[in-house]
């Protein structure tokens, strides 16, 4: 493997959401934000690597959505390497091991882990103090009601929890925070409190690329150009303030119908170069 190659892989580890939609705006930007930047590369010819240890991407969504998505990531360019499990990053890249017993090491500078996250280390101190108990991912598990056993007085949200296999999303954290301040309002003024919560599902969706997503609501599943608007519609619903709504999609209508974007890649060497030149001094005559 030449250095060449190393320099132009980049390796995505994990199709779900966060993953899918990381390895395709990396091939977006290469192929079309920034691909007449530079003089002496090419962006477009950047490899992006999609390593899934499951069967599919974007498992959570179906089968049906996941071979869509697939489909288009493959269109996009992207490589998709489907039932393999990285035993190790280094400087030079990853080793996977695949289901069939392959392992292979693919070379690359550039590793992005995105195949799942470890709770916040403050979970296992509460735990251990506690008296609870966490789940292999250091989240804890809690009562129905949110709270820590023994101690109801004690609330913990987001993805620290383990209720019910609820997902780690920001969802599941805004609904709970919301059942708790009701709880600690219905104690506070000698009220009736709600005995467990409950989570509603609104849906999952994801970005593929510019005009490509997927979307789950209910039984309703939505591919392509209207997953996409779907998607642009709930996030700018969800900002806070009139002002940075129409500023938000201002600057996505800039984004993706024109070719500009303001992300721009800078090399280490660049930016030491930059900083030589500022520091050596003019020699008079010279410009």
């Amino acid at each position: 493997m030449t250095g060449s190659d190393i320099d132009t892989s980049v390796v995505v580890v994990g199709a779900g959401p966060t993953g899918v939609e990381l390895a395709g705006q990396i091939i977006e930007l290469s192929r079309r934000t920034i691909k007449n930047d530079f003089r002496h590369i090419d962006p477009r010819k950047a490899r992006v690597i999609l390593i899934e240890g499951g069967d599919h991407v974007l498992s959570s969504f179906g089968a049906h959505q996941s071979v869509k998505a697939q489909e288009q990531l493959t269109k996009m360019g992207i490589d998709v390497r489907l039932q393999g499990l990285v035993d190790a990053v280094n400087e030079t890249g990853v080793e996977v091991r695949y289901r069939d017993g392959r392992v292979e090491h693919i070379a690359s500078r550039c590793v992005i882990w995105a195949a799942g996250v470890q709770a916040s280390p403050l979970g296992k101190q509460v735990a251990q103090q506690s008296g609870a108990d966490v789940d292999r991912a250091g989240r804890v598990k809690v009562q129905p009601d949110l709270t820590l056993p023994g101690h109801p007085e004690v609330f913990v949200l987001g993805d620290m929890i383990a209720l019910n296999d609820l997902p780690g999303v920001a969802q599941v954290a805004m609904q709970g925070a919301k059942f708790s301040a009701g709880k600690i309002r219905a104690r506070l003024e000698g009220k009736p409190e709600q005995e467990a919560f409950s989570y509603f599902d609104k849906g999952s969706m994801a970005t593929i690329s510019r005009f490509r997503a997927v979307a789950n609501v209910g039984r309703l599943e939505l591919r392509g150009f209207i997953a996409w608007c779907a998607w642009l519609f709930i996030h700018i619903l969800y900002l806070v303030g009139f002002q940075e709504k129409v500023s938000t999609l201002g600057h996505w209508a800039v984004a993706f119908i024109g070719r500009s974007r303001a992300e721009r890649t800078f090399t280490l060497e660049q930016a030491r170069g930059s900083l030589t030149n500022e520091r050596e001094p003019r020699v008079p005559g010279t410009g």
